[in-house]
């Protein structure tokens, strides 16, 4: 298990994995804002404001899905450049 961390969490490209995890998971946010804006709709800017305040709020599994999307991310590319070689 320690292994795993060192080679998975514990590494430096991690941090792009992570922030490229967060816009995948606000993919609704962004949508509705840009709806909001194209639209001109308060509608869609009181949703998404909704998502953002459900998600942050505590005891929500926010960060551990973030952290899986990372992590499958990660090992997808890995995948990927591995079937290049």
């Amino acid at each position: 298990m320690k292994k795993w961390l060192k080679e998975n969490i514990f590494v430096k490209d991690m941090f792009i994995y992570i922030v490229i995890a967060a816009l995948i998971f606000y993919i609704p946010t962004w949508v509705l804002f840009i709806s909001g804006i194209l639209t001109g709709d308060e509608y869609f800017f009181g949703i998404s404001a909704a998502y953002i305040l459900i998600w942050a709020g505590p005891f929500t599994p926010t960060i551990p899905i973030i952290f899986t999307i990372a992590v499958f991310l990660k090992q997808l590319v890995k995948k990927i450049r591995r079937k290049e070689e």
